[in-house]
């Protein structure tokens, strides 16, 4: 393995559950690097991350380290056969994983950076690990820049961790202001119309 790929790993691992993101043990981190995976080992804490909890795996098909690597390899292995992306975030975030529980297929920012950079959030179906989920996440990600399997986390991908790092926390924020205009009495009436945002400069 690369120094660099762990390291990067790890600097997002401890980004992401420092910005509460997900929990230390919930969640998993790739990189798609030379036609190979770097993704972080089952059980690992996403805070504490070295070289042996960063496990490589074969791009192509399943391999033997599958079973030391994240349950959820199967998902990120389809995501870089199928879309292109370079880097894989998946979290547990908890605004985002509520609202994919009572949202039917998808979550819509009505905030206004989300409304603009982020775009409509695909929710997905598919038991953690399957070949369902792997199938419905890469297809969500051709074309978005995350997705939300439901009651279970985000899938954020890009070209880079940073990339996906910025879509996951973007989603969080979204998820979060939609939660909250939610609880609001008659908070379901400001946001009905949600050109106002898209509208305005």
């Amino acid at each position: 393995m690369t120094s660099d790929a762990w390291h990067e790993i790890a600097r997002f691992g401890r980004k992401v559950v420092s910005s509460g993101l997900t929990s230390s043990r919930f969640g998993n981190i790739s990189i798609c690097q030379d036609g190979r995976i770097f993704i972080t080992a089952t059980g690992s804490m996403l805070d504490e991350l070295d070289s042996s909890t960063v496990v490589e795996v074969s791009l192509e098909n399943p391999c033997e380290m599958d079973k030391i690597a994240s349950i959820e390899t199967c998902v990120h292995r389809a995501i870089y056969l199928n879309t292109g992306k370079m880097a894989v975030i998946h979290t547990h975030s908890p605004y985002a994983v509520a609202l994919s529980m009572v949202e039917m297929e998808k979550v819509e920012p009505i905030d206004s950076e989300g409304v603009l950079f982020l775009g409509e959030v695909p929710i997905i179906e598919g038991r953690l690990g399957t070949d369902m989920l792997a199938k419905a996440a890469s297809l969500a990600l051709n074309s978005h820049m995350a997705c939300i399997a439901r009651g279970h986390g985000v899938f954020a991908a890009g070209g880079t961790l940073m990339e996906a790092y910025t879509a996951a926390c973007m989603v969080e924020h979204s998820s979060l202001v939609r939660y909250l205009v939610n609880c609001y009495p008659q908070g379901k009436n400001l946001y009905l119309n949600q050109h106002t945002f898209k509208s305005s400069g």
